[in-house]
């Protein structure tokens, strides 16, 4: 049996990269690396993880230094996840299940460094303003029960893939595909990385149009489009990930763990953000945060005669530490139903205790730091800033025959999004014209959600005649 579980796990961690034709082992031997460092060093050097920087975590465009960013947060996930993983390889160790801690470590890491890689600006308010203006530019009107998808869009999937907009199918996009757009697999990361990064392995339509099962957390969203649908069934079949239906997969057993990261990172940090903002009294944080930390039976609070800085980073680790502990309890409880995909909910919600405590926080913080009324002012701007930019842009490329001002929006847009892999066109208007109306669309969702927050607003004001170039 074990050696059964170890052949599993050889091909749940295969370094095969996305789009090669070539079987490559796993160590580069000119400096010893693996295939799994190779991944984590792309992600880090990618201009994707770069412009993380200036997205919205939780408050858009804070005037405070100390509050996270996109790229903060992936990088404390990150460090969380390589805990995580290391735990979890040496208890498969210890069930004589060969594989090496570090490796799953590192691709943990590697994972959780590009979980949010896909967000738009402003975070989900951002995947809610591209949703909302697909659905009034080209539904709006529309009978609810229709028998074919409307233009510019030739399957359900297309239409789909755009209405409900989702980031996590535009970071699969972005590591299989637009990093290196004139070559299949784009940046070729292994397949490893990519499905641990895969919490939602489906397409935006599940197979005869079928509601999502509310059971599965697999299907609680979707994680590729219709466009990288060949290079997803590539990364999961090779993986060996159970296809339930067609094109339907379960999780990578190390996608409950990037999930785990996440969840950990997003509840105690953006508590650690309100309070510092003020939004949320620090005493009340700090109380939070040791509830938590409590659960390893051994924590130890700083309460008298401390700031509250100190009180509160103490409590913070004490409260990641009793979580990674609980986590890798539960991902050893359940794993073997992981690999045959059999298991599904999350690590936290796995372990009742842990799951009521970050309720608590979580519901705190969604009532006064995440609908604080500078948070909602943003994020509205934030929504007429979106749907501002793709009223221009998106016309522009949908037309065969542009008009003198769309033909300006199109110089804007930098050719590379418009490319695909084959001959390299620097052609502007051929590229657009050899694309489907959805692809063009792509394009155009490709160029604006991978803005910042800034950029996005300055593009706007600027294109909008509220603020002239400088």
């Amino acid at each position: 049996m074990s050696n059964q579980r170890t052949e599993r796990w050889q091909q749940l961690l295969s370094p095969h990269r996305v789009g090669d034709k070539k079987d490559r082992p796993p160590l580069d031997t000119r400096d010893e690396r693996t295939a799994y460092d190779v991944d984590y060093d792309r992600i880090v050097f990618s201009s994707a993880f770069r412009s993380l920087h200036d997205k919205t975590q939780v408050f858009p465009l804070s005037s405070s230094d100390y509050t996270r960013t996109r790229l903060t947060h992936s990088i404390e996930a990150s460090s969380v996840g390589r805990s995580l993983g290391q735990l979890a390889g040496r208890a498969l160790k210890q069930r004589d299940v060969k594989v090496e801690p570090p490796h799953l470590g590192t691709i943990v890491a590697a994972a959780c460094l590009a979980h949010d890689i896909g967000n738009p600006p402003f975070g989900h308010s951002g995947e809610a303003a591209i949703q909302h203006w697909v659905d009034k530019r080209f539904l709006s009107g529309m009978p609810k029960e229709r028998t074919e998808p409307v233009w510019p869009f030739a399957t359900w999937s297309e239409e789909q893939d755009l209405l409900r907009f989702e980031g996590n199918a535009q970071g699969f996009r972005i590591l299989a595909r637009l990093q290196a757009r004139n070559r299949d697999g784009g940046l070729r990361y292994t397949v490893a990385t990519v499905g641990a990064m895969s919490k939602y392995p489906r397409p935006s339509v599940l197979p005869g149009r079928r509601p999502k099962d509310k059971s599965r957390i697999s299907e609680k969203k979707f994680g590729f489009f219709q466009e990288d649908a060949q290079l997803a069934r590539e990364v999961y079949r090779t993986l060996g990930l159970t296809e339930r239906e067609p094109d339907v997969f379960s999780r990578h057993p190390l996608a409950f763990l990037v999930e785990a990261a996440d969840d950990i990172c997003y509840a105690l940090i953006d508590l650690e953000d309100s309070a510092k903002l003020g939004l949320i009294p620090m005493e009340e944080a700090c109380s939070l945060l040791e509830s938590v930390a409590e659960l390893s039976g051994h924590f130890r609070a700083l309460k008298e005669k401390v700031d509250w800085e100190s009180r509160m980073g103490v409590a913070r680790a004490g409260a990641i530490s009793a979580l990674i502990q609980e986590c890798v309890a539960a991902f050893e409880e359940h794993v073997e139903a992981m690999e045959v995909g059999r298991f599904e909910q999350s690590l936290v919600s796995a372990r009742p205790e842990v799951d009521a405590r970050l309720k608590a926080i979580t519901g705190i913080t969604r009532r006064k730091g995440y609908e604080s009324e500078r948070v909602l002012q943003i994020e509205a701007a934030g929504f007429k800033t979106l749907g501002g930019l793709l009223d221009m842009f998106a016309p522009a490329v949908l037309a065969d025959t542009p008009d003198l001002q769309e033909k300006k929006l199109r110089q804007l847009l930098p050719i590379e999004f418009f490319q695909r892999p084959g001959p390299y066109l620097d052609n502007r208007d051929e590229a657009i014209e050899r694309l489907t109306p959805y692809q063009r669309l792509l394009c155009v969702t490709d160029y604006v959600s991978a803005m910042t927050d800034g950029f996005a607003v300055e593009l706007y004001q600027r294109l909008s005649g509220i603020k002239l170039p400088e």
